[in-house]
């Protein structure tokens, strides 16, 4: 009896030995030797990281055009006659007041060939001859002068040619009042308004930017293009002196001097809601996740406009592997 009795105590604390198992693997906190209920101690992600910086960011447009002159100024003969000693060539520059040619009337052209032939039948009354012609022809003929400061556009006529009174001689273009024609495309129209800043430049100049300012927007759009005309002013002394140049345009639609930034690689996005958020590593030695409102964008950079604060480190590295709270080494990036 003493024995039976013995083996019902065995039976009983085995029985509760097992409840005792059973209910420490249900238990649901950190356990000894546990980080954060998931991980063993001392495990943690390793992942790459940037401090929060500020600096300049810039919204902006690109767009293609060309130059175009605004204002011609016809050259044109003051005479009827030969034009004799037009030198100049497209591109050149001209100056006010500048003697370009000049034009041989047909009546002086005739004294001289009149004065050759006389030579030949009668020289001894040449010497006389001669006196009058030159009396009669006073200069090298009309002068062709240049009204203003210009550049050659194109040349019309080449020495030597018989022109009529106010024939064109030369087109000339006046450089001030060469501007940027540039094609807007229709989902780029509504971001852009007179009086926004742009930068010109052109493979004809290459290396060298030209200060601009958008003037004005075309109501009118081309279908075949989907696109609108946008007039681009020259801004500084410095201009594209051709016309017909192809050109691009810089349009800048937004500028923050000091806008907070982080690497467009520390961005995610959460489609469900359309939010954007970061994962910051903490002085815990943890990413924490945080959600961000985001302002200029682009491929490289991304503004922060709330979330976030200079100094702070952002991870880089990880992509969706990494979770809020989750245990990081970083290791910090000098920033460019």
């Amino acid at each position: 009896m003493k024995a039976s009795t013995s083996g019902s105590e065995r039976s009983l604390i085995r029985l509760v030995l097992a409840a005792a198992l059973v209910v420490a693997g249900c238990h649901s906190g950190p356990q000894a030797g546990d980080d954060d209920g998931t991980a063993p101690a001392g495990i943690s992600m390793a992942v790459s990281g940037v401090r929060v910086t500020t600096k300049t960011m810039r919204s902006e447009v690109r767009l293609l055009g060309e130059t175009v002159a605004r204002r011609h100024i016809s050259l044109r003969a003051p005479a009827a006659g030969r034009v004799v000693g037009l030198a100049v060539l497209t591109g050149d520059r001209v100056r006010r007041g500048e003697v370009v040619a000049h034009i041989i009337s047909r009546e002086v052209e005739a004294a001289a060939n009149g004065l050759s032939v006389a030579k030949q039948i009668d020289p001894a009354e040449a010497s006389s001859l001669t006196s009058s012609v030159k009396r009669y022809i006073h200069e090298a003929g009309v002068p062709v002068t240049v009204p203003e400061d210009a550049i050659v556009a194109q040349r019309m006529v080449s020495t030597g040619q018989l022109v009529a009174d106010l024939d064109p001689l030369v087109d000339l273009i006046d450089p001030r009042s060469i501007f940027v024609n540039a094609a807007v495309p229709v989902d780029e129209v509504a971001a852009i308004r007179p009086g926004m800043a742009a930068i010109v430049s052109s493979p004809l100049r290459n290396g060298v930017n030209f200060a601009a300012r958008v003037a004005g927007l075309s109501p009118a759009f081309n279908q075949a293009g989907a696109t609108s005309a946008a007039r681009i002013e020259f801004a500084g002394i410095q201009r594209v002196d051709e016309a017909g140049a192809p050109v691009q345009a810089t349009v800048i639609i937004q500028l923050v001097p000091h806008a907070t930034v982080v690497p467009a690689a520390a961005l995610f996005e959460n489609a469900a809601d359309n939010t954007y958020f970061i994962f910051v590593a903490g002085t815990d030695g943890r990413a924490h996740r945080q959600i961000v409102t985001v302002g200029i964008r682009n491929s490289a950079e991304v503004q922060i406009i709330s979330g976030v604060k200079p100094g702070d480190v952002v991870i880089t590295s990880g992509g969706y592997a990494l979770s809020d709270g989750l245990k990081v080494t970083v290791t910090v990036a000098q920033n460019g």
